[in-house]
């Protein structure tokens, strides 16, 4: 059984990209995923667009532990990526916090 304590923390965020800024928004992806993924404790990122809205992207992550996810929320290219989605989105980044339920 997955204690919470000691269990990943996942997490999916979500952007909707401003009408023509489509493009833009996932053009700024590969630098951030590929920095991310060299993280300590960074188990899993994956980007994901909408097929039904390709004006929708989400990010599928999954981190060892909060204080990695911390140091994440802490780093320079995440920053610099946040800062772009602010004007490449509507409502920016809406983050999700999730933990796995043993079933």
């Amino acid at each position: 059984m997955t204690h919470p304590e000691t269990a990943p923390i996942v997490l999916v965020a979500r952007m909707q990209a401003r009408p023509g800024k489509e493009q833009e928004l996932r053009d700024a992806l590969p630098a951030l995923v590929a920095a991310t993924r060299q993280e300590d404790g960074c188990l899993t990122y994956v980007p994901h667009q909408g097929l039904d809205d390709p004006g929708l992207l989400v990010m599928h992550e999954v981190w060892q532990s909060e204080e990695h996810l911390r140091a994440h929320a802490g780093s320079d290219h995440l920053r610099r990526f946040a800062e772009l989605a602010e004007t490449l989105t509507v409502g920016g980044i809406q983050i999700e916090r999730l933990t796995e339920l043993a079933v």
